[in-house]
């Protein structure tokens, strides 16, 4: 058993939990799509060009020097590439959906733990819509609050600022 704070019961709910999650019409799909994006040799070589052109002008414009329309207009064709080729455009497409249930899921258990009991279907929906905003100090609002790194001050809700940066 793995080494876990859950209780024998949590472990064997959250076991069932996970069976039924992989063993899904939707997982079983989008696994299949990721596994076909990873046997396509030229969508892969597409993918890991666009990812690695995308943080080598990331690392630049940290550097403080942005990048020049050449570079921009380089990635931009590269990132075309990427949406235009069926394996990409599946694969980033499972991958939203495999993300987006885990989501819901994350949701379900959240709300559980703060209401003390399973939520409908209906507080689980709300909750998704309402917007939680990220900045980059890694704080959010919600609800109006902030939490994390924020500076204490949420704007319309879902938008803070980090520590003194206004």
């Amino acid at each position: 058993m793995a080494n876990t704070t859950l209780s024998p019961e949590l472990v064997s709910l959250t076991t069932a939990l996970a069976n039924a999650f992989a063993q899904s019409q939707a997982v079983v799909s989008a696994r299949a799509r990721i596994g076909l994006f990873y046997q396509d040799a030229a969508a892969t070589e597409l993918f890991r060009r666009v990812s690695e052109y995308g943080a080598q002008l990331q690392e630049k414009s940290a550097a403080g020097m942005p990048p020049g329309e050449k570079e921009i207009a380089e990635f931009d064709q590269l990132r075309s590439d990427v949406v235009n080729n069926a394996r990409c455009k599946d694969f980033l497409e499972a991958r939203e959906q495999l993300e987006q249930m885990l989501s819901t899921v994350n949701q379900y258990l959240c709300l559980a733990i703060d209401k003390g009991h399973a939520p409908t279907d209906e507080e689980v929906a709300q909750s998704m819509t309402q917007q939680v905003s990220a900045c980059s100090c890694g704080g959010h609002c919600k609800n109006g609050e902030c939490h994390g790194n924020c500076d204490g001050h949420c704007h319309d809700d879902h938008d803070c600022h980090c520590g003194d940066h206004a």
